[in-house]
C-alpha cells in the first residue's frame, strides 16, 4: 500500500489526473458502499429499492462503478433506508489519498443508528471515533455551529422550511 501511496502523491502532480482519479475513486466508493451496506443487512436490491422509494433497476445502476450522476437527495434516500446520514465534505487530496489506501468491505460497513446511539452513549459519547478503520480521539467540540443561544455573536436561524 505504501508503494501505492507514493505512486499517487507523484501522479497527483498533474491537477486533472488528481482530479479525475479522486473523480473515479469516490463514485466506486459509494457504488461498493451501497452494495456492501446492502449486502450486510441481508437485502436483495429488490429489498432496498422498497426501503429507498425506488425501483430495482435504480438501485442496480447506483450500485454500479461506472456510475457518476449522484445526487445528494439519491444519497439520503438510500441513507434513511440504511437507517444512517450522509456526510459530504470537501477534503484534501492527501485524505483522498489516504482512503484508497484503506478502503475494503469491513471499512465501508456501517451500524444502523439504533444500534449506534447504544454504542454511541455507552462510550462516554463519542470521544473516540473511527474513521476508514482508525481511531481518532477527538478532544474539542465544533465550535462554529449556530445554537440556539447567541455565543460570540452566532444566533440560530431555523432553516428555511418547505410549505405543507
Amino acid at each position: 500500500m505504501k508503494e501505492l501511496v507514493k505512486t499517487l502523491v507523484t501522479e497527483f502532480d498533474d491537477k486533472d489526473y488528481a482530479h479525475a482519479y479522486m473523480e473515479e475513486f469516490s463514485n466506486m466508493a459509494i457504488a461498493a458502499q451501497i452494495k456492501v451496506l446492502r449486502e450486510q443487512r441481508g437485502w436483495t436490491q429488490k429489498q432496498l429499492a422498497e426501503a429507498a422509494g425506488m425501483k430495482q433497476e435504480r438501485v442496480c445502476a447506483l450500485e454500479d462503478v461506472d456510475y457518476d450522476a449522484w445526487t445528494v437527495k439519491t444519497l439520503r434516500k438510500l441513507a434513511k433506508a440504511f437507517d444512517l446520514t450522509v456526510k459530504v465534505s470537501f477534503e484534501k487530496f492527501s485524505s483522498g489519498i489516504l482512503d484508497v489506501s484503506k478502503i475494503s468491505p469491513e471499512t465501508l460497513k456501517r451500524t444502523p443508528r439504533q444500534e449506534d446511539m447504544k454504542e454511541f452513549s455507552s462510550n462516554g459519547y463519542g470521544h473516540v471515533e473511527t474513521l476508514w478503520g482508525n481511531a481518532v480521539t477527538t478532544t474539542s467540540p465544533i465550535s462554529f455551529l449556530p445554537i440556539k443561544k447567541p455565543i460570540n455573536d452566532i444566533e440560530y436561524r431555523e432553516p428555511n422550511k418547505k410549505a405543507a
